[in-house]
């Protein structure tokens, strides 16, 4: 069977080259995906300053029931306990070391204590320890006597460069100074507690020692240990985890399924020929052999060709990713032939099930009776379509019933987008029903708006209601997901715009282009002639808490009210928020059951628990976060003191402007801009929403637009014989085309009104949880663009191929090869 089917394939290569570009467009996606989530899985923070430490002891990163939520901010551990593992046998010394981000005369640096230079090691090659705390050692070329402007967490100063160090392992992450330990604690404010405490090896050593003197705290050796030195970027790789394969696996579901639906058409439009070949003696499983072989050399064909432009595609999506901040900065491409393999199984997978489904009912057919039931369409829905589509149907109920109910904005995004999913998939099975549905209510108002072509496309829309199924299917797959997955993104981030808009009602703010503000900075702004008032926001997180399984957004507000700032308090007043207290956003709110003046048990960024007293619950939680902390309950629990924003409200904006730049000089990096300017202002967070978002929805829009064309001109195509014995049986062309045209009217409104009503039915919770109302965010542009191309796409899909079709002779065509 394996050379018919070679001979086969050869054979009807138009038969085939839609189904070979489906596969081609599908390895493309699966390889350009598949290549960031291996490389996301491969790569890991480096071990850098800590290469010379044997283990490396810091506070427990993980959090939640199961230890597997990944803290925002860093644990740490105390201080004290670099004298208990300094006592385990085996160990040479066990040194604290902390990190402090600074400026050093313009230069971005992290500044340590003296003592943890052991641990890369850096070796001076020039100078001497830094003694005092106007004395520095730095990691780069400087000169000795140098008196440099160091900005750290206070008001700039003077320090003197008094020596030289080079790292004996290379340190590319980070540019290292190093201070006293003295003065390095103490600028980084917290204290009693270091960041890590490395662990140099003396012969004996044994790693399980340290672990059962560590008190709890977590001992990393080996490649771990890089997840000690930079949580952030452990961090930033177990969020990407999860994104990038679920855009790798939504692609390839929709890869599947465009590849199912373009094989199953095709070996649905020759059941004549396996019907032919059933009747001169060939058994059901020949059938289904050969079917198997074909679809096999098309797929192996096809994914192999999209290797490559995948590889170029996943390049670029790799630049784009780390150009706009949503992987980190040590991100580089490190994959092998697991995403080439995984993009040609995937395909010859997709093709073997499709093409043995659509088969199936061809080889069954009795070789008696196997040419005349090729030549009728199949009765309106068979067992299997009636199933798959109940069970995607009840599927998509609760998930609709979740998003529906829910008040979560989270919940509700992601029940939504998989509600649509389940949905398209239960149009796909259940889709005949509605060419059937559509034909017996229009079919009077057709044939009495156009007597011959409305007529002719009611009828054959009634009497071919899988063929009108198959042409509306790959509309409804491009309206349904790029409309679900597009105007979500676009829903979201106009709703916290609007949110920004209204809560950010000041004049000025303050940021700056270093790491962060010291928090003297804003009693100094709030010093400044001019300026009424002034608070200062800072970004942090959460632990699981609050009635939430992962970390929450929550911002460090200092100053209480003012400054402009209007988070839209619905209950209690933000004045009271000072020691241990907090405010709320409404939705987190109502998840945990808080109201004023409840104690609430919460997790802080870097997993402490404590307890809060709630003075305020607000509404704009999608522009502020889940949670306002006071800033003396967030004090020594956040990995740098930094402030954020500060915001002042003023009457003379220009003249206020001037006089807050002045502060510069004490904190180099101010910036004062107008706070409309924070509106606009993308986080790393809300890039997924700006970038990758509309990114993805354009290589899925582009990719089911393939589907739509492969399925609508094979369509056509396959119609050549019947409109020839139409025009044979006294038909003028006219009246063809013009059934053409009405055919191509009702494909295209049956596909975009059900893509669209699925778009609503995922929509419409997400907006109701979001804002309180059914009216989702549109763009009108966008909106008109996506119906506008998918219409003129399957319009020229549809009428091209009919349009050279007339042009043969009747006689001519009716004999015309399948």
């Amino acid at each position: 069977m394996l050379r018919l089917a070679v001979l086969s394939a050869r054979g009807r290569l138009g038969a085939f080259t839609g189904a070979l570009i489906a596969l081609f467009a599908a390895a493309v996606l699966s390889m350009a995906w598949g290549m960031q989530l291996e490389s996301i899985l491969r790569t890991h923070p480096p071990v850098e300053r800590y290469a010379s430490a044997a283990a490396v002891v810091t506070g427990q990163q993980k959090a939640g029931a199961d230890h597997d939520v990944l803290l925002g901010e860093r644990a740490r551990v105390s201080s004290a306990l670099a004298a208990r593992l300094d006592a385990v046998p085996g160990v040479q010394a066990a040194i604290g070391d902390v990190s402090v981000p600074t400026g050093l005369g313009g230069r971005a640096a992290v500044a340590h204590g003296w003592s943890s230079a052991a641990l890369t090691p850096y070796v001076l090659s020039a100078g001497h320890p830094p003694a005092g705390p106007d004395e520095v050692v730095t990691s780069y070329p400087a000169t000795l006597g140098t008196r440099l402007t160091l900005a750290a967490t206070e008001p700039a100063r003077t320090v003197t460069v008094v020596g030289i160090a080079r790292p004996r392992h290379p340190v590319s992450q980070q540019t290292a100074i190093f201070l006293t330990d003295a003065e390095a604690t103490r600028l980084a404010g917290h204290p009693g507690q270091v960041d890590a405490i490395g662990v140099l090896a003396a012969p004996g050593f044994d790693a399980g020692r340290l672990l059962a003197a560590a008190d709890g705290a977590q001992v990393l050796t080996g490649d771990a240990r890089g997840a000690g030195e930079y949580p952030e970027l452990e961090l930033s790789r177990t969020t990407m985890i999860p994104v990038t394969a679920a855009f790798g696996g939504l692609a390839m579901f929709i890869a599947i399924f465009v590849v199912a639906s373009t094989l199953g058409l095709s070996i649905q439009q020759r059941e004549r020929e396996i019907a032919l070949l059933r009747a001169v003696a060939a058994t059901p499983g020949q059938i289904r052999r050969m079917i198997a072989w074909e679809a096999a050399i098309v797929a192996l064909v096809g994914s192999a060709a999209g290797i490559w432009p995948g590889i170029v595609l996943g390049r670029a999506l790799a630049q784009g990713l780390m150009r706009h901040g949503i992987v980190p900065p040590n991100f580089t491409l490190d994959y092998d032939w697991l995403p080439a393999a995984a993009a040609i199984v995937g395909g010859v997978a997709a093709a073997l099930l499709a093409v043995l489904a659509a088969g199936r009912r061809a080889a069954r057919v009795p070789p008696a009776l196997a040419l005349t039931d090729a030549a009728a369409e199949p009765r309106l829905l068979g067992p299997g379509r009636v199933i798959g589509g109940l069970v995607a149907l009840a599927a998509a109920v609760p998930l609709f019933t979740v998003a529906a109910t829910t008040t979560t904005p989270e919940t509700a995004a992601a029940t939504s987008e998989l509600n649509a999913i389940f949905l398209v998939v239960a149009a796909a099975f259940l889709g005949p029903i509605v060419p059937y549905v559509v034909a017996r209510l229009l079919g009077r108002p057709l044939a009495a708006l156009s007597p011959v072509g409305g007529f002719l496309a009611s009828a054959n829309l009634g009497a071919a209601t899988r063929r009108f199924s198959s042409a509306s299917t790959p509309l409804v797959l491009t309206i349904a997901l790029s409309c679900t997955l597009f105007f979500s993104t676009t829903t979201i981030d106009h709703a916290t715009t609007q949110q920004r808009q209204a809560g950010l009602t000041g004049q000025l703010a303050i940021t700056s282009s270093g790491p962060g503000l010291p928090a003297a900075a804003l009693a100094d702004a709030r010093a400044m002639p001019g300026v009424r008032s002034a608070v200062a926001l800072t970004s942090t997180t959460l632990g699981p808490s609050l009635g939430a399984d992962d970390t929450l957004p929550a911002q460090i507000l200092a100053g209480g009210q003012g400054g402009g700032l209007d988070v839209g308090v619905v209950a209690g007043s933000l004045s009271a928020l000072h020691g241990d207290t907090i405010a709320i956003g409404r939705h987190r709110a109502d998840a945990a059951h808080a109201r004023i003046g409840d104690r609430m048990a919460i997790m802080l960024g870097d997993g402490t628990r404590t307890h809060a007293a709630v003075v305020a619950i607000y509404a704009r939680d999608l522009a502020f976060g889940d949670a306002l902390l006071a800033p003396e309950l967030a004090a020594g629990h956040l990995t740098t003191p930094l402030l954020s924003t500060i915001l002042v409200q003023t009457d003379q904006p220009a003249a206020a402007a001037t006089r807050l730049q002045v502060l510069a000089q004490r904190y180099p990096g101010l910036q004062v801009s107008d706070s409309a300017s924070l509106v606009t202002a993308t986080d790393a967070d809300r890039e997924l929403n700006h970038w990758l978002g509309p990114f993805f929805v354009a290589m899925l829009f582009a990719f089911t637009s393939i589907a739509v064309v492969n399925t609508l001109i094979m369509i056509a195509l396959r119609r050549r014989g019947e409109l020839a014995l139409l025009r044979l049986t006294g038909a003028t062309t006219r009246q063809v085309r013009s059934m053409a045209r009405w055919e191509a009217i009702l494909i295209i409104t049956i596909g975009l009104g059900v893509g669209l009503a699925i778009t609503a039915t995922a929509l419409l919770p997400l907006s109701h949880a979001l804002t309180g109302s059914f009216r989702p965010y549109a763009p009108a542009g966008w909106f008109a663009a996506i119906l506008g191309v998918s219409a003129l796409m399957a319009l020229v899909a549809l009428s091209v191929p009919t349009r050279r079709a007339l042009r043969t002779r009747p006689v001519e065509a009716i004999g015309i090869r399948e």
